[in-house]
């Protein structure tokens, strides 16, 4: 199958414009006709029969039968629909310790999927490493070749230039200071890479193929041992002049608030984050229903270590406490809610979204996270953006990074490609 992305587009050419249409179409309204495309589209009937045959023969247009005769007892024309299964792209979601791999086709369908923990070593070459490793043994286990894939798409935890494939800072990563993560990957698998930060990806899983498919407006918010967004506005992903924005986590909520890691007092992260729950049961020493990981303990009230997987072990060992019926647990997981909701709160009263949606590590307090994150949301969000606004999870579970990931390669498909350098 000839890539999409080896056809010269020059970005706003009329070429490329009626090809986007036409595959736009394909996908909304197929199985249809050529002669149903040319008038929906306004494009002449040679041009589309041109531009159909080219995306059939691409793999991204299939012929699935013959329409219904006419009364007027012309000739029935052939039935045309966008080829999903003929899409191919590779997702690559980084956690703050594993890598993520999947294959993906164009209707967001996981083909396979493949996990490795990443070892102490977090530094930008072990980790590329690891990626390129962990997506060729999937490769291999599926027979898939990396020729036969449209590009690949990646999702990591930092500041990230989506324009550049750059990640400007990782805060779990060391050493990662404007890293070229798209050349990096591009020079080693010789294909077409995107690069964008977690939360984006996670927005665009939603859009193409969750609960954002109904919504222009809508934000999805990232729940776990940080706090992050991604704003879906008027259709279109924004991702800021730097491709930073979302990083909502680190609005002020509490001028005098707790000490955050970003230097700031009173972040919304530091109250609604899965770690404050985790500190707020070593304080109050409740050991006897939240049991230590091996490498960890509490010394005064407080917890010797802050890594990533012994805060989120913990933290998921008292969502399944509270589902358990621990009083504590309980009260900590509505705690939890309630800071959560005042952010959401201030979200829908500055934006106006349709939905929102949350994913992450609070969907593990099920029903008791989300009933009194709305309860919150109801005192103290303003009445009419309030009402015009459904809060959520989203329904992706584990698979929504890589899912997402591969979403940027879908995404390109759908918009003008600006090739790379």
């Amino acid at each position: 199958m000839t890539s999409f992305l080896e056809i010269p587009a020059v970005p706003g050419s009329l070429r490329q414009m009626n090809r986007l249409t036409v595959l736009r179409l394909l996908r909304k309204f197929g199985p249809i006709t050529k002669p149903a495309l040319a008038e929906y589209s306004g494009i002449s009937r040679p041009t589309i029969t041109k531009l159909v045959d080219e995306l059939e023969e691409q793999g991204l247009a299939e012929c699935v039968g013959i329409a219904t005769p006419t009364a007027s007892g012309g000739k029935p024309g052939a039935l045309y629909r966008f080829n999903a299964e003929g899409v191919q792209s590779a997702g690559v979601f980084l956690t703050v310790d594993t890598v993520r791999v999947a294959l993906v086709n164009g209707n967001g369908r996981v083909l396979g999927r493949l996990e490795c923990p990443l070892g102490p070593d977090r530094r930008p070459e072990p980790v590329i490493n690891a990626i390129v490793e962990t997506l060729q043994e999937l490769l291999a286990s599926l027979h898939v070749t990396l020729p036969q894939l449209l590009g690949i798409g990646i999702g990591v935890p930092g500041l990230t230039s989506f324009a550049t494939g750059v990640v400007h800072f990782a805060p779990h990563f060391p050493q990662w200071q404007d890293v070229p993560v798209r050349d990096l990957l591009k020079a080693r698998l010789g294909i077409e890479v995107w690069v964008d930060n977690d939360c984006h990806v996670q927005a665009l899983a939603e859009r193409h193929f969750g609960a954002g498919q109904s919504c222009t407006d809508f934000v999805s918010v990232e729940s776990g041992i940080g706090v992050s967004a991604a704003f879906y506005l008027q259709d279109t992903l924004y991702r800021g002049v730097g491709g930073t924005a979302g990083e909502i986590g680190h609005m002020t909520i509490q001028e005098d608030g707790p000490l955050c890691e970003c230097g700031n007092r009173g972040c919304w992260e530091t109250l609604a984050a899965t770690t404050w729950m985790v500190e707020q049961a070593c304080q109050s020493g409740q050991t006897t229903w939240l049991p230590l990981p091996t490498d960890a303990r509490v010394e005064n009230g407080a917890i010797t270590t802050r890594e990533p997987d012994v805060m989120n072990t913990l933290a998921h060992a008292i969502f399944r406490a509270a589902q358990e019926g621990y009083p504590e647990a309980i009260d900590l997981v509505r705690q939890h809610a309630m800071h959560f909701g005042v952010g959401l709160a201030t979200i829908i009263n500055t934006l106006n979204p349709q939905c929102i949606i949350i994913w992450g590590d609070s969907m593990k307090g099920g029903n008791l996270f989300l009933e009194t994150v709305r309860a919150v949301v109801r005192q103290r969000a303003l009445g009419r953006p309030r009402d015009m606004c459904t809060i959520i999870f989203s329904s992706f579970a584990q698979d929504v990074g890589v899912i997402g990931a591969a979403s940027l390669v879908i995404d390109a498909l759908f918009t003008y490609h600006q090739p790379t350098s």
